[in-house]
């Protein structure tokens, strides 16, 4: 007659060996589980990795760093670049920086100036996009151009309140070109 500890033995051996297999099959998927989680839940992958040269290239534009004819710093903007940084928690990882400026000159003369300097330095011209509850201002602007480490664009936002600018420019990570 056989011992009733053998069957409790190989049970618990099938088990063992069952949850061996689901191991090794979740360690073979496991960018891809990663990929999920991070993306639906948790952001735990750093998807930032590697975009200083991105970053670098960005917080060098001109517009950045020599304030646009008719402007100064406003307050808290003073450092020249636009701090860029990466954004990796809204499910499209980008770079972004900005910086915004008070008008010292009217609105339509500093955006003529600054469509033509960017025109000049090779940014395509694009349009503007606008909700009711992001109205754009008739003078904002936005430009396109592909740099060394991606595509950027470039949006000049104007804010008529309270006398200022802002330039934001952002890059997707994934490389893919977006719009204002």
């Amino acid at each position: 007659m056989a011992m009733p500890g053998g069957w409790v033995r190989k049970r618990i051996t099938v088990a063992l060996l069952a949850l061996a297999l689901l191991f090794a099959a979740a360690v073979a998927v496991k960018g891809r589980i990663l990929q999920f989680v991070d993306g639906a839940f948790l952001n735990v992958v750093d998807d930032c990795a590697g975009t200083g040269p991105l970053e670098r290239e960005i917080d060098a534009l001109p517009v950045f760093g020599i304030p646009p004819a008719g402007t100064v710093p406003a307050k808290g903007s003073e450092a020249p670049g636009g701090s860029a940084g990466c954004l990796d928690d809204s499910g499209d990882e980008l770079v972004e920086a900005y910086r915004t400026f008070r008008l010292t000159d009217d609105k339509w003369s500093v955006a003529d100036r600054m469509r033509t300097a960017a025109e000049r330095d090779g940014w395509t011209l694009g349009a503007v996009e606008s909700s009711e509850e992001e109205p754009a201002d008739p003078a904002d602007l936005c430009f396109g151009k592909r740099l060394k480490h991606g595509p950027v664009v470039v949006r000049v936002s104007f804010q008529p309140a309270e006398k200022q600018v802002e330039v934001d420019a952002h890059s997707l990570l994934d490389g893919t070109a977006t719009s204002c």
